[in-house]
């Protein structure tokens, strides 16, 4: 039986027991406005993807300097940041997405502290999960990959490579770009959808394989009230009573299951 070990979080259960010395110590750097939801999308994935007997101990964190416009105490409350934990060590790093793929990094008010994490990991971390705005901004700082922004949105469940992955971004990681590591996944329209570097045990992803089925509609209904019909709608997503499909949820198990599999190697 697989135990996930919840160490905090606005959505840690109240009676979590304590993680046994030997799970697996995973940090999620937790960027998303939408925290809760997030918290429970990877307690979901990590849950249903790991191996039989393969304890996690799952700690989310928040950069020191990030200013936060609402909640703020609550969500301090819950987590620990970058400052108490940068002495410890961690069998993996997940960082996820964020909504700031339409700005300067140099315009991230935890740029500098992005940084120092990006530099951190190398000694106190063994695999780094790179995710979306994650992905975009640690490929940049890692010199792996040169992003390019766009101007319009890639939303939608798109496959390549046998790879089924919903995507929400501006912006798109030309393969041509790449300076080392590998596309695992990827089209010349769409970009690098997975890129591995094996010599920093890191891994990029453009979209976000842990999104609820529904995450996509709400996040197009919220763009439609802001937007109107000028919303992009997801692609290859809805059917046609505009039911949500779920149609990556193979993909994802595998991804996770194969990546957790490194941790116990």
């Amino acid at each position: 039986m697989t135990n996930i070990y919840q160490q905090n979080g606005l959505t840690k259960p109240p009676s979590t027991n304590a993680a046994p010395a030997a799970a697996a110590k995973i940090l999620i750097l937790n960027l998303m406005p939408n925290r809760a939801v997030t918290e429970q999308q990877f307690i979901s994935i990590l849950s249903r993807s790991a191996k039989p007997h393969q304890d996690l101990a799952v700690t989310f964190c928040l950069p020191t300097t990030h200013l936060m416009r609402k909640h703020a105490a609550a969500i301090h409350a819950a987590y620990t940041d970058f400052a108490r934990i940068k002495d410890q060590h961690f069998a993996a790093l997940i960082v996820t997405g964020a909504p700031l793929d339409r700005i300067a990094f140099t315009d991230v008010d935890y740029w500098p502290e992005f940084q120092e994490i990006l530099a951190w990991r190398h000694t106190h971390v063994q695999q780094s999960l790179f995710l979306c705005w994650g992905a975009e901004a640690a490929g940049y700082a890692d010199g792996v990959f040169t992003p390019l922004t766009l101007d319009h949105k890639i939303t939608g469940v798109y496959t390549a490579d046998g790879v089924t992955m919903p995507q929400s971004r501006y912006f798109t990681i030309p393969q041509d770009s790449l300076t080392r590591g590998q596309v695992v996944a990827g089209t010349d329209a769409l970009g690098a959808l997975i890129v591995a570097d094996d010599r920093t045990n890191s891994t990029y992803v453009s979209g976000h394989f842990e999104y609820f089925a529904g995450t996509l509609a709400d996040e197009y209904h919220r763009d439609q009230r802001k937007n109107g019909d000028a919303a992009p709608k997801p692609q290859h997503y809805f059917a046609p009573d505009m039911r949500p499909q779920a149609t990556w949820q193979t993909s994802a198990t595998k991804f996770y299951t194969d990546w957790l599999q490194q941790l116990a190697d």
